[in-house]
């Protein structure tokens, strides 16, 4: 960890009096922390949708270990300009995170001559958030480091299948905020560019939706409150 930061610290004081771009467009694939699927497993487990499937065939036993699930990184286009040595304006627009949740709770096992199987009542919940920001982006002195904060709208697309039949599709506007933080690698005043990026989005929590007649399963508050990190492709002048 120590070896990571200090990484990070000489990156952010290589080349820092490089000459300052006016503007710059970016395209960023991130990993996502948080999101929706924190909160749909943790209800999948205090609903006892989290038991285990098992499978036999000629003998040979397999078992599948609910809830699962499942994480696409974000992919998100970036754009600044620079107002002054120290502000800027940039916007935020793309997918912030996707997924999906999977539960299975167990009602019995039964047997056909070689084949077994565990039987019970499937659920899965699918979801995609999109994300608009626009804010103020500023340079520290002295460093190459720049941080930004500003308003954001979310919109969280989500489908919710029970039974691998009766698919619901629904959708939640919400408002938040995001921080964010960019560092680039290299020669900033380069045409093209890489750079790190760091962010934090917060927004209300999301009251979802969805008619689970069979199972019984009753969907709440989702949270979304995330973080993407990764790399970002840039075009500056």
């Amino acid at each position: 960890m120590k070896k990571f930061f200090s990484f990070i610290l000489v990156i952010i004081n290589i080349n820092c009096f490089a000459q300052a771009n006016r503007w710059f467009v970016s395209l960023s694939t991130t990993s996502t922390i948080g999101g929706p699927s924190a909160s749909l497993k943790a209800q999948m487990v205090d609903q006892n949708f989290n038991q285990t499937d098992e499978t036999s065939f000629l003998g040979i036993e397999f078992s599948t270990k609910y809830p699962i699930v499942t994480k696409d990184g974000a992919l998100l286009l970036r754009g600044g300009y620079k107002l002054d040595d120290r502000k800027g304006l940039y916007f935020v627009a793309g997918r912030s995170a996707k997924g999906s949740v999977e539960g299975f709770k167990k009602e019995g096992y039964s047997d056909f001559w070689f084949i077994g199987g565990s039987y019970g009542q499937n659920i899965e919940i699918d979801y995609t958030t999109y994300q608009v920001t626009a804010g103020y982006l500023y340079s520290f002195p002295n460093t190459r480091f720049k941080a930004g904060f500003g308003p954001s709208l979310f919109l969280l697309n989500y489908s919710t299948t029970e039974n691998y039949t009766n698919k619901q599709s629904h959708s939640s506007l919400v408002p938040g905020a995001t921080g964010t933080a960019r560092i680039p690698l290299g020669k900033e005043k380069r045409l093209f560019g890489v750079e790190l990026v760091f962010e934090g989005n917060a927004a209300l929590p999301v009251k979802m939706k969805g008619d689970f007649k069979e199972s019984g399963f009753k969907p709440g508050n989702v949270s979304m409150l995330s973080a993407n990190i990764g790399l970002a492709f840039s075009f500056r002048r």
